[in-house]
């Protein structure tokens, strides 16, 4: 059995998430908020060393960091998401990459000067937001082009770079983003939105936090 532990919110989580239900996994979804400090303890740690979300136990191989995940279930059996052949795998792993090193960095700048730091009552660094947005607008565009000639990253199927790039952009409407310059991109993300992989997680992620955001708390 596959053990899961992390927050609906996370976009490293729901990677994670997407790629189980696409592959059809058996898992248990532990929930494990580091905001309540739940990450920290003894338990957690013994799963995830560095006290980060994602973490997956699979009986009793334990593993962290998402993309090392997406990888590893990636192989548990025969996908596309994942191709075995070792040029088409390294296009993915360069998607991958991509994505998370470049993209997925920047937005985070975006995403915490424009969501948490108001949330929790911290300064805005104007000029880090200024920044994440630069880059986007220099990163789009080479994803826009990308997806104007293939329908997935890759290429012609669905990988796990599809289910990165779809998680990291998760939380544009939220940050106040708007894709409407890319028609590819956005093309792409909502044909998989719609998709039983992601419905399994949400209908809509901005819906789903500010749910979340608006529940009583206990």
């Amino acid at each position: 059995m596959i053990k899961l532990y992390g927050i609906g919110i996370s976009s490293s989580v729901a990677k994670v998430r997407y790629c189980l239900n696409y592959m059809g996994l058996e898992h248990t979804w532990i929930e494990t908020n580091p905001m309540l400090g739940e990450n920290k303890t003894p338990e957690f740690l013994a799963v995830s060393p560095t006290g980060k979300i994602p973490a997956i136990d699979v009986n009793g191989f334990k593993l962290f960091e998402s993309n090392a995940i997406l990888r590893y279930l990636g192989n548990l059996k025969s996908s596309q998401l994942y191709p075995m052949e070792n040029k088409d795998r390294a296009i993915v792993d360069a998607w991958l990459d991509y994505v998370s090193i470049h993209v997925n960095t920047m937005m985070g700048r975006v995403l915490y000067n424009r969501i948490l730091a108001p949330m929790t009552g911290q300064k805005v660094d104007e000029s880090s937001l200024a920044t994440g947005l630069e880059f986007l607008e220099k990163y789009f565009p080479v994803i826009e082009e990308r997806l104007t000639h293939e329908p997935y990253l890759a290429g012609g199927d669905l990988t796990l770079a599809d289910l990165n790039l779809l998680a990291t952009l998760d939380p544009v409407e939220l940050a106040g983003m708007s894709l409407e310059k890319y028609p590819h991109i956005t093309k792409w993300r909502a044909n998989l939105k719609a998709k039983s992989f992601y419905q399994k997680c949400y209908k809509d992620y901005t819906q789903y936090v500010q749910d979340i955001m608006a529940a009583p708390k206990a």
